[in-house]
């Protein structure tokens, strides 16, 4: 039996993903469609638009048939984190076959050569890379560089490689978390096989709107506008956007948790500040010369970004501070030990008995039932999903909401 996974957030679920869903369990012949996807909180370090069980009945009315939340740690992580634990996750099921994902290019032997060289880091690859640091630039110019002069080598030597397409290859975030995701299953010593498919419409940062396939990116910046919900019918599957406009809760943004953040960057010292994960301590001084300069997290994201360290890094140290994710948790980061449940397809009941059986993470439906079926370590990942949730609950109730249930009591996406 063929079972696909695919990484994701869906953040919201649009046509795009439907395509992928479809195409994707056809070209595997995969029975079964599994998702391991990112909670309240995402990649980047933002509040998910809605939160996880809605997106998730998203995705099981859209083809999903099981839908397992990405914990925290990793979720809200580097694309590399991201991409090992989604994998993780998926190997831990003991069913998944094919990981699915988009690139942006169709040369998957390509995207493999790549992972290889980030993965075994040849002298030339690092020499290169310290002398791209050297010269001034930053970490991700200075490892293209380096990428690009080892898949030069591999050229001259006659191998296939479409050198004049290497920089479109390697600026485009979807291929540098395909790229992530090839690390990943060679990490997991993996047999699950990589399922490429080539992106449609907009590219991954792209907002202009009146596309067929627009960006989620594309989808949030409409939302905020007043009166455009209606027009966003077009962009996302029957079922998904009748979800979207019966949604009972506000839309959230990072500025909604500014006043907690601020907060914590006033009564925390450098040093204090310095031990959550991706921080340091000198970004810590930083942070405490220029905390009263504070209007907002967004705003205050853009006064500290710098060549090497992005809008998007910051926000997730700033929301690591919010979770109490220190560095000494995740380095080295621990691998996933469970499956938490946010949903499923009634009929996909069989899926579910599978990986009871072929499984090496227990399967977790409510974390009530955690301290009979987690160790410590397990229960301690699970800590930062429920903080997480809480998190979230707190900044809906700022806007005046207070009806979402916690994790005890949200019963899980059934359809």
């Amino acid at each position: 039996m063929n079972v696909l996974g695919i990484i994701a957030e869906y953040n919201p679920f649009h046509n795009g993903h439907a395509y992928q869903i479809e195409t994707l369990k056809k070209e595997t012949g995969a029975a079964y469609a599994i998702i391991a996807m990112g909670g309240n909180f995402m990649q980047r370090g933002a509040p998910a638009l809605l939160e996880k069980y809605t997106r998730a009945k998203m995705a099981l009315s859209c083809g999903a048939d099981l839908v397992l939340e990405l914990p925290a740690l990793y979720a809200c992580a580097s694309a590399e984190s991201f991409a090992y634990g989604g994998a993780a996750l998926l190997e831990g099921t003991g069913v998944v076959t094919h990981l699915g994902f988009g690139t942006e290019t169709e040369h998957l032997p390509i995207l493999q050569e790549i992972a290889g060289i980030l993965t075994r880091q040849p002298q030339q690859f690092r020499q290169t890379l310290q002398q791209g640091l050297k010269q001034g630039l930053s970490f991700p110019a200075a490892r293209s560089l380096a990428v690009k002069n080892c898949l030069a080598l591999s050229c001259s030597k006659g191998e296939n490689c479409p050198s004049a397409e290497l920089g479109q290859i390697l600026s485009s975030p979807n291929n540098i978390l395909a790229i992530e995701y090839l690390k990943a299953l060679s990490r997991c010593h993996s047999s699950i096989l990589p399922s490429p498919l080539l992106r449609r419409g907009q590219r991954y940062h792209d907002q202009s709107p009146g596309q067929e396939f627009p960006s989620a990116s594309a989808i949030r910046a409409s939302i905020w506008e007043p009166g455009s919900l209606p027009l966003l019918k077009h962009a996302m599957p029957a079922p998904a956007f009748a979800i979207l406009k019966d949604y009972p809760h506000p839309f959230l943004q990072e500025d909604d948790f500014s006043a907690l953040l601020h907060y914590k960057l006033l009564t925390e010292s450098p040093e204090q500040l310095s031990r959550y994960a991706d921080s340091s301590p000198s970004l810590a001084q930083r942070i405490k010369k220029e905390e009263n300069s504070f209007l907002s997290w967004s705003s205050f994201c853009q006064r500290l970004k710098t060549k090497n360290i992005t809008y998007t890094r910051l926000s997730r140290i700033f929301l690591h501070m919010l979770l109490n994710i220190h560095t000494e948790g995740c380095s080295p980061l621990p691998p996933p030990s469970y499956l938490r449940v946010l949903g499923f397809c009634k009929q996909s009941a069989p899926l579910l008995a599978a990986i009871k059986t072929h499984g090496s993470l227990p399967l977790l439906t409510s974390p009530a039932s955690a301290p009979k079926l987690l160790p410590a370590p397990a229960q301690a990942l699970l800590a930062h999903d429920l903080a997480a949730s809480n998190l979230y609950r707190i900044g809906l109730a700022a806007k005046g909401d207070n009806t979402l249930k916690n994790d005890y009591q949200h019963p899980i996406a059934l359809t």
